[in-house]
């Protein structure tokens, strides 16, 4: 998606937002905050001079930021976040990196005011991969297209700043092969997070 479509697609879900939020039920604003993430492993093919290796993922903070629109009622609330995210993570010294969009559903309960809890999928577009001296013209991704599940405990500060925390881990297998000049798999990784997720929200 072009930059000038994303910033389309921003101002419409914005738009929308303005709308809807003459209900004192909706409300909307911004977020932002960090990951702690690591992903699944990484194993090299075997040769005839080289023995297959497996490497596993050790956790890396990245971060994310967004919109997100929140009905309330009885107690309860649903809330879609619209998300841009870079999770990363390394392998033996060796640096990987996705940036995403994603839009997390969660549905919360009030426990004791200000707290409460949530659950819900997030769906996840991949936007980009990167593996540290890898060239990625070799590279294919199972899908762009993945799904998480998580979730969080969040606190609300006198009705504009929402901190929360969530565990999140995905729940779609999707590989990254890497493979050689004659298109011969010669590692695969799998992308599937499991990540830790602070972020702090300001009611607009």
């Amino acid at each position: 998606m072009s930059l000038v479509k994303k910033i389309v697609v921003l101002l419409f879900i914005m738009q929308t937002a303005l709308v809807f939020s003459q209900d004192k039920k909706l409300s909307f604003g911004i977020t932002a905050g960090f990951n702690y993430n690591s992903n699944g492993e990484y194993v090299t093919e075997g040769t005839l001079t080289e023995i297959a290796k497996q490497f596993d993922s050790e956790k890396k903070t990245g971060y994310q930021g967004g919109l997100y629109i929140q009905y309330r009622s009885n107690g309860m609330y649903l809330r879609p976040e619209f998300l841009y995210t870079k999770t990363k993570s390394t392998y033996e010294s060796v640096d990987f990196e996705q940036t995403k969009i994603e839009v997390p559903l969660i549905v919360g309960f009030d426990i004791v005011k200000p707290v409460s809890i949530f659950i819900g999928p997030s769906f996840q577009y991949v936007l980009e991969s990167s593996l540290e001296d890898v060239d990625f013209e070799n590279v294919d991704i199972e899908s762009e297209l993945a799904v998480n599940f998580q979730v969080g405990i969040g606190i609300q500060f006198h009705n504009q700043i929402r901190v929360a925390i969530r565990y999140e881990k995905g729940i779609s297998n999707n590989l990254l092969s890497i493979k050689d000049d004659s298109d011969a798999v010669i590692a695969t990784l799998d992308t599937k997070p499991e990540q830790i997720k602070l972020s702090i929200s300001l009611k607009l």
